[in-house]
């Protein structure tokens, strides 16, 4: 399956890796230009034990991919992820 993740944080950078690790094909997009060309040249920006192994291995057998173009990245995606930032609010306020 084709998934694309939007946002490479901790929620989807684990979550774009976890789904690669199962045997799908995942594109990672983000708008940090500097933390996807960190993470095309397989530096990870995050810390979770396990990740790096789990990243490099999806890496090399070609399953994870990253990118900066929102439209590339959920080109034929079947199923889109959002992983961004919740904006934090007070309790019972509308966003």
């Amino acid at each position: 399956m084709k998934i694309a993740v939007v946002g490479t944080g901790y929620v989807g950078l684990v979550t774009g890796t976890c789904f690669a690790e199962t045997g799908n094909q995942v594109t990672c997009v983000d708008i940090d230009v500097n933390k996807i060309e960190k993470l095309k040249n397989g530096v990870i920006t995050i810390y979770e034990p396990g990740l790096d192994v789990l990243f490099d291995r999806n890496i090399k057998e070609d399953r994870l991919h990253f990118t900066t173009n929102l439209a590339e990245g959920i080109k034929d995606a079947e199923v889109i992820f959002l992983a961004l930032p919740t904006p934090p609010v007070k309790m019972g306020q509308p966003i």
